[in-house]
């Protein structure tokens, strides 16, 4: 058996839920469904930051136009020049290059944050100290909502402060010396960077409780269509039941005759003296019987392409087109001596026993609409005629 028929989706994000394993401790099938699952997340989410850091980027500058409007086109050209075109690139890949979307959201992010360290060197105190405490705010506001996770938010925490940090220290000595703007910076990027923790792991929870109650529905909806497929299907024969040949024949069945199609046939099948046949063999070959009947039935039903029915006990039923009464009673003379040529083993192969069929066939010709009720009548009849007339015979219905 396939173990991956047996793995069990709900119950491993549920394990995962309520124990304090590790990701590397999941399952296998487990992680790779949660890492499918936030490759698209993560592709949103870095979508909504480049949308979103574009049109910052350029409102920004209205900023800089009252702070600094001498130095405008240098501060547009450094801001636009690192942004836009690294941001335009990463919404244009896919998600199957999301490693590298997330490597250009960093760089995109941490030009912007250069740009406004930049801006800070033309404008007069106390404007420069605001745009400086920009590029902090800037990070703290970012991490949460950006699609980095473990490993690589560390590193583009460690990327945007080297960088930062490498240009005040060599232009800004002055900001670097202040004891308040590292520790402001500290502060923000540990609580910017412990939020996103949290947020992470809410949103791996959130992923988990999604997946467990997916999963347990797809479940249950296979079990519920498993429940109505067996309601509608004989145990012992694996033939349509009585319920699913009415659902059918209202679908298929309950039409008038069409070019191509012919007309609606119903044969009612029924085993000759199969009481005397289960007090001879016994039950247990009663039901090989059945089964072997039903098989030959099936066989000419798809062949015909029809339904075959066991309607209980030993009566059975074929729904089918035929384009005439002589075509139906054909179709049924080959059924019934392909009955009639069954053997069916018994005492481990010392004897066969064999069993023959009668058959009443109702062929619906008219402009009116067909009716189950009406059609099975009317076959019972002809079966009826069947067996008075010696059985192993078809009958076709007035």
């Amino acid at each position: 058996m396939d173990p991956a028929q047996d793995f069990d989706l709900a119950r491993a994000a549920h394990a995962a839920l309520v124990g304090n394993h590790p990701v590397s401790a999941w399952d296998k099938e487990l992680r790779n469904t949660v890492e499918q699952a936030l490759a698209e997340t993560h592709h949103r989410e870095g979508r909504f930051v480049l949308l979103l850091t574009l049109p910052v980027a350029v409102l920004s500058l209205i900023t800089d136009l009252l702070v600094a409007p001498g130095h405008l086109g240098e501060i547009a050209a450094v801001r636009l020049g690192l942004v836009v075109p690294l941001a335009s690139v990463a919404l244009l890949l896919p998600r199957q290059m999301l490693w590298l979307q997330k490597l250009l959201i960093a760089f995109s992010l941490t030009g912007f944050a250069f740009s406004m360290a930049f801006a800070s060197l033309f404008v007069p105190s106390p404007s420069d100290a605001m745009l400086a405490l920009g590029v902090v705010t800037l990070l703290a506001l970012a991490l949460p909502v950006l699609p980095f996770r473990g490993w690589a938010l560390i590193g583009f925490v460690l990327l945007y402060l080297s960088v930062i940090g490498s240009f005040f220290l060599m232009n800004r000595g002055d900001v670097i010396q202040s004891n308040a703007f590292i520790a402001i910076m500290i502060l923000a990027a540990g609580t910017a960077t412990a939020i996103a923790h949290r947020v992470h792991w809410l949103e791996r929870r959130n992923l988990l409780l999604t997946i467990e109650a997916g999963s347990r529905a797809a479940t249950l909806e296979g079990s519920n269509a498993r429940l109505i497929e067996l309601s509608m299907e004989d145990p012992l024969t694996g033939l349509a039941n009585r319920r699913r040949t009415k659902t059918v024949f209202a679908e298929h069945y309950a039409k008038t005759a069409t070019a191509g199609r012919g007309d609606t046939a119903l044969f009612m099948l029924d085993l000759d003296h199969f009481k005397a046949f289960n007090d001879r063999w016994g039950h247990q070959a009663g039901d090989s019987c059945l089964r072997a009947v039903a098989e030959v039935m099936r066989h000419t039903a798809n062949r015909h392409g029809g339904l075959a029915a066991r309607f209980g006990g030993e009566e059975f039923v074929i729904l089918l087109n035929a384009d005439d009464a002589a075509q139906a009673h054909a179709i049924a003379e080959d059924l019934r001596i392909a009955i009639e040529r069954i053997e069916i083993e018994h005492n481990a192969g010392a004897s066969t026993a064999t069993c023959t069929a009668s058959i009443g066939i109702a062929l619906h010709q008219g402009p009116d609409t067909p009716v189950l009720e009406e059609m099975l009548s009317r076959a019972d009849s002809a079966l009826y005629r069947a067996k008075a007339e010696g059985r192993n015979r078809c009958s076709v219905a007035a």
